[in-house]
């Protein structure tokens, strides 16, 4: 009894009543018994007695075995302990498993050799028939096998054949070293590839970095790896526009260098049209209005500055992202300028001043079309290019202004970060247009006005009435300042003062009439301020001592000063 128990404990496959359950022992006991009815005390106890007894003979018969240690003692011993069909059938069943487990271990070790040997060929078909444990020690392909091919010459007669066993070796050896050699090569040769590619890179890198471009850390929007950009645009020194002027320097073949632009919000391939502006005059000729200027596109400057390569390409991307910034910024200005005749036409804004129409227009760049950026049709006459000068100066007018405006951005970043510095910097906003239109406006409300006064003294009777007239153009602008900064003029509002003395003969009084011509902060509106003084005689005029206010009114009409200056001037005569 104790034998069986240690083979029901060392064979997995055997359960132990011990340690069995309630739920799994009742139904074990209904498939043996059939019922609980047929179990009685008296059965239960002769059960347990003859097990008793079947333990004692085999005890005994186990001590007989150590002492006498013989094969009939053992038969004996076997048959005392009366081993029942069940004990063999499991001895065998465990013994049988035993064996197909080898036979699987065997089959299984067979198979990754096979897999592992077929990886070399067909990773996928072997990767599939691995074992986890191989596939994670083993790589694929590291197991391999070449076909020894036999030269037919070596045959004798009997057709049976015969190698040496050290020729063999050695051109195993040497088929080894010349696969070996080859490898070594193929492997110089591609890091000479790679060596000469990136020094071609580096050096492209450097030529770009010598130029003086600002180069930076970006990522590549094709694959999202590291690269090295290029910051061609004017985004440090306060650009606005949607594009910075960001570029990857993409490696390409052999070592060469693709400048590929992209944007700078979402990190993606850059599709901006290459435009340029190109500014219009229009005249009123006959009741109608007819081209008369035109800028002129250089393209010699363009291709000066973009030579072949990647400089040029760098060179030529910053030229149109400037003209793209420029038209963005004129178009942010002429929306407020809607009321002073201002308008605009998909990629076009018109100015309307008198009887003149100026156009700036954004237009698409195009190589081939170079009758269009020259002007043929148009300097072909006289009367339709006479204001080319004009229109050029304009254009060139804006650019300058909006590199002052980059300028002024960038000693602002040099400033003391304070909040009159940071409120400077978010609120400011380049003067492009509006000085443009507002000094043009200001020369004819000049001239306007220069015609008024001349037209109400020469109606004076000089008999009676001597008048003197000055004109003090931009008399707000300081010859000092003017010199430092010669763009102070096109940032300050312009001023231009007009003296009038009247000298009535009769009693030696005189009127001083003094008219400013000026406008608002925006530049283009009018504004005139009229003063009138009257003074006893010439003496107190020069020292401006006993003088007498008559007048003194802001006008934004015309109309209306030449009836004040009329009706003052009259009264002034008449008393």
């Amino acid at each position: 009894m104790n034998s069986a128990t240690e083979n029901q404990d060392s064979d997995p496959f055997l359960r132990n009543d011990e340690e069995e359950t309630i739920a799994n022992l009742i139904p074990r006991i209904l498939a043996e018994r059939e019922s609980f009815l047929n179990i009685s005390e008296e059965q239960l106890q002769q059960e347990i007695e003859e097990q008793n007894a079947s333990g004692s003979v085999s005890n005994a018969m186990e001590d007989i075995k150590v002492a006498t240690n013989s094969p009939e003692v053992e038969e004996f011993e076997d048959l005392a302990k009366g081993q029942s069909d069940y004990e063999t059938f499991q001895k065998h069943k465990a013994e049988l498993l035993s064996h197909i487990g080898s036979a699987l271990n065997e089959t299984s070790l067979s198979l990754d050799f096979v897999s592992l040997l077929l990886s070399a060929v067909k990773p996928g078909v072997a990767k599939a028939t691995l074992s986890p444990h191989l596939t994670k020690n083993s790589p694929l392909g590291s197991l391999g096998s070449d076909r020894l091919r036999i030269d037919p010459t070596s045959r004798e007669d009997t057709g049976v054949k015969k190698h040496s066993t050290e020729k063999l070796g050695m051109g195993w050896k040497y088929q080894s070293l010349d696969n070996i050699t080859a490898l070594y090569k193929s492997a110089a040769a591609s890091l000479r590839g790679e060596v000469e590619s990136e020094h071609e890179y580096w050096k492209s890198i450097h030529s770009v970095h010598k130029h003086g471009e600002a180069l930076c850390k970006i990522r590549d929007p094709s694959n999202n790896s590291k690269a090295i950009g290029v910051n061609y645009g004017y985004g440090s020194s306060g650009l606005s526009y949607y594009d910075k002027g960001l570029a990857v320097l993409r490696k390409g073949e052999k070592g060469t260098v693709q400048f590929v632009p992209v944007t700078s919000e979402t990190s993606k391939l850059s599709t901006t049209v290459n435009r340029f502006t190109r500014v219009r005059i229009l005249s009123k000729i006959d009741d109608d209005f007819m081209l008369t200027g035109q800028s002129l596109f250089r393209k010699e400057d363009l291709e000066q500055e973009s030579n072949d390569g990647l400089i040029g390409n760098i060179e030529k991307a910053r030229f149109f992202i400037f003209e793209n910034d420029l038209f963005y910024h004129l178009l942010r200005e002429a929306k407020n300028l809607i009321s002073y005749y201002v308008s605009i036409i998909s990629n076009k804004i018109i100015i309307e001043i008198y009887d003149q129409i100026i156009e700036i227009e954004s237009v698409i760049y195009d190589e081939e079309n170079e009758e269009e950026l020259i002007n043929v049709y148009q300097n072909s006459e006289q009367e339709s290019s006479k204001n080319n000068k004009l229109a050029q100066d304009i254009l060139a007018f804006l650019k300058l202004m909006l590199c002052c405006y980059y300028n002024y951005n960038l000693d602002l970043k040099q400033k003391m970060p304070t909040s009159f510095t940071k409120w400077k910097q978010s609120h400011s906003h380049p003067l492009m247009l509006r000085p443009l239109i507002g000094h043009i406006r200001h020369e004819i409300n000049v001239r306007n006005t220069e015609i008024i006064l001349h037209k109400l003294c020469k109606g004076f009777d000089s008999s009676l009435v001597a008048h003197e007239i000055e004109k003090k153009k931009y008399h707000n602008l300081q010859e000092e300042a003017a010199k430092k900064n010669p763009f102070i003029k096109a940032i300050l509002k312009p001023v231009t003062e007009f003296v009038v003395i009247v000298k009535k003969l009769s009693n030696e009084q005189h009127l001083k009439v003094e008219v400013d011509v000026t406008t608002s902060e925006i530049f283009v509106n009018l504004i005139i301020k009229l003063r009138i003084s009257k003074f006893k005689s010439l003496t107190d005029l020069q020292q401006n001592n006993q003088g007498t206010n008559v007048l003194q009114l802001e006008l934004t009409d015309m109309l209306e000063v030449e009836e004040s200056l009329g009706w003052s001037l009259m009264s002034f005569i008449n008393r």
